[in-house]
């Protein structure tokens, strides 16, 4: 007989233990700034969208599971935020007087130059936040809306 020799199992490193939902949004608006920040100052367009789909993945892989509903829809808001107020710190920093057209213009052009990563963060962090168990999220979501207690409860 042939004895099976069993692959060592390899434990993936935690980092940072797992975050509740306020702290992974905390956490996704400064990677969000700090990206934005760091492309203007660069002047490397793509890092802004860069640092969205990093901080959304690591946000929906370092979230409690049962928190997971909310930081798997946020994070296009959180951006918003983000950006506005990296725009807002930007003009300061150029000394350049903030007016509503500018700070929408900046905002706009922003926005429209990290779609692309948009789209693609999103898809990824929906697809990690999905493997870890965003669909029992929802479902707990539904039967909490409907008033009906959830098999096995």
């Amino acid at each position: 007989m042939t004895s099976r020799r069993s692959l060592p199992q390899f434990a993936w490193p935690d980092l940072w233990p797992p975050m509740g939902a306020r702290a992974a949004a905390v956490a996704m608006f400064f990677v969000f700034l700090l990206t934005d920040l760091t492309a203007s100052w660069l002047h490397v367009v793509a890092l802004t969208g860069f640092g969205f789909a990093a901080g959304s993945a690591a946000a929906a892989g370092r979230t409690r599971r049962h928190e997971l509903l909310l930081v798997a829809t946020s994070p296009p808001l959180i951006f918003l935020a983000a950006v506005t107020s990296a725009e807002l710190i930007t003009m300061h920093l150029n000394h350049v007087a903030a007016s509503a057209g500018l700070v929408l213009a900046g905002i706009f052009l922003t926005l429209s130059t990290a779609a692309p990563w948009m789209f693609g963060g999103l898809a990824g962090a929906l697809l990690i936040a999905t493997v870890r168990g965003l669909p029992q999220c929802v479902r707990k979501l539904q039967h909490e809306l409907s008033g009906t207690a959830l098999p096995g409860e």
